[in-house]
């Protein structure tokens, strides 16, 4: 008898150490064999290895491994076997397609229960995402308090911090005692957003303070909240861009901040997870507008080919229109490039010089204003600043480019100066064609740095985002610049030296 006990606790503890094992490697596991375990759980219908996968794997991983699943039952087996614990936060992180299906799929009970399980911010982000039919019967659903919460932040502007924000957060009076705040604490955290950074209120309901969540705990249980709480707290307004909310949380280095309104009386919270969304968001669609390709909302491998040729083509077309003014002026002067082909030579050299300095200048700018380093008032000094630097780089790269294009000519015999040799020797016409390369750089130089400079504050003040004046955009506005300029000098400077 004692053997056979021995034998099956043997069994049992193995078969519990073969479970560890499966997973740790569940955890280790790609996207693609997750996805295979997932599946072969539900065909299965193995509800406690479902849970037991949940509960040692991040749901973000799992939802990810689920992106390609649209077999509505499977969502759904899962959705009803992990129950109230994880089935929210799954739910946020699914595709907006298996989020309708799910939704059409549920009862009016069980939208309730993922509504009560859900935080508003969350519950709104997905509301944006679906038809106006499916809206309708979640609204229809939630109860009265709930609803109208919905209805606010989707009132405010988008991009905005009020349409960021929770509801779901912990405010006291600041005459509450720290016991009482504890207490208080146990009883509502769970619903809130964050317990880390708790809000202090007078009876007036105005703001006057916060409490992190360490101060509390190594408080004496008498003291209140006002002799306690941080009074040099930071809050922003509903209508502030996000952008803008995300650089105070970097400044002053916030877990939590609170949303006021004109009264500043506090509406709402917005957290650092949201941040960390919304400079990935920022960051992502300035990479766009680096290359001048309007913003992705979807993971490229989901976007359908028309939506990426119809994200890119615009800016296409948009920059060849640009790009006919490089071709009126190179039109303009066909006479002068037909009478000395040495013009065509060294275009393209002052085109690239032109276009990377201004380029240089327009991604400082955009960072600088992106990272919120100018104040009001800042631009003259930034125009003065770069002016200076404009023109020392100027004179270096005006140096090396008669030095260069000297060399290239003299020992590559790049260039043919036959038909300035009638008034110059060899040397004498190459050090001419040499002086009006580097006369134009100079001149290029400054004024593509200082249009680069100027274009992303001009972006700002018509409100369009900054990025948009990086890449292409300010290449093609220098290169007509560059090309103006290099056929001025030379009808109006050098060719009256060659009939001196």
């Amino acid at each position: 008898m004692e053997k056979k006990e021995l034998l099956e606790e043997k069994e049992n503890n193995a078969s519990q150490d073969n479970e560890m094992l499966d997973m740790n490697e569940a955890r280790e596991m790609d996207r693609d064999e997750l996805r295979e375990k997932l599946l072969d759980i539900t065909n299965r219908k193995d509800k406690n290895t479902l849970k037991e996968l949940f509960e040692n794997v991040p749901t973000i991983d799992i939802a990810e491994a689920l992106d390609e699943v649209d077999d509505v039952t499977k969502l759904l087996y899962i959705i009803r076997v992990i129950g109230s614990e994880y089935s929210a936060d799954l739910f946020t992180e699914l595709t907006s397609e298996q989020q309708e299906l799910i939704i059409n799929s549920f009862t009016d009970a069980e939208i309730l229960k993922l509504l009560e399980n859900s935080f508003t911010d969350d519950i709104v982000d997905t509301l944006e995402e679906m038809p106006a039919n499916l809206v309708h019967r979640i609204l229809k659903v939630a109860p009265k308090e709930l609803r109208a919460q919905i209805n606010t932040l989707l009132n405010y502007q988008p991009d905005t911090a009020g349409s960021l924000m929770t509801t779901e957060y912990l405010e006291f009076k600041e005459s509450l005692t720290v016991e009482e705040v504890i207490d208080a604490v146990r009883k509502k955290g769970r619903d809130a957003e964050t317990v880390y950074t708790l809000f202090i209120k007078d009876n007036k309901r105005t703001m006057v303070g916060t409490v992190d969540l360490d101060d509390l705990i190594f408080a004496s249980k008498d003291q209140t909240m006002s002799e306690i709480m941080n009074r040099d707290f930071v809050t922003c307004h509903v209508n502030d861009d996000q952008e803008e909310v995300a650089n105070m949380f970097k400044r002053y280095d916030l877990n939590a901040m609170a949303v006021v309104n004109k009264e500043n009386k506090i509406v709402g919270i917005i957290t650092i997870d949201d941040i960390v969304d919304i400079i990935v968001e920022e960051a992502n669609e300035d990479i766009s507008h680096l290359s001048n390709v309007s913003n992705m909302e979807t993971p490229y491998l989901k976007t359908p080919i028309y939506k990426i040729v119809l994200k890119c083509l615009p800016w296409i077309l948009v920059l060849m229109i640009l790009q006919v003014g490089s071709a009126a002026i190179t039109s303009q002067f066909d006479g002068l490039i037909s009478s000395y082909a040495i013009l065509a030579v060294f275009s393209p050299l002052i085109l690239d010089a032109g276009g990377n300095a201004g380029g240089q200048t327009t991604t400082m700018i955009v960072r600088s204003i992106a990272m919120g380093e100018f104040q009001k008032g800042d631009f003259k000094r930034v125009v003065w600043k770069e002016f200076r630097v404009a023109l020392l780089l100027a004179l270096g790269v005006g140096l090396f480019a008669f030095g260069w294009t000297f060399f290239e000519m003299a020992v590559f015999h790049i260039g043919d100066v036959s038909a300035l040799a009638g008034k110059f020797s060899v040397v004498g016409a190459q050090a001419l064609v040499a002086s009006l390369v580097a006369s134009t750089l100079i001149i290029t130089m400054l004024v593509s740095r200082m249009i680069g400079c100027m274009l992303p504050f001009f972006a700002k003040i018509i409100h369009v985002d900054p990025a948009v004046m990086c890449g292409p955009f300010t290449t093609t506005v220098v290169d007509i610049v560059s090309l103006l300029t290099y056929f001025l000098l030379w009808q109006h400077l050098f060719i009256p030296i060659l009939h001196i």
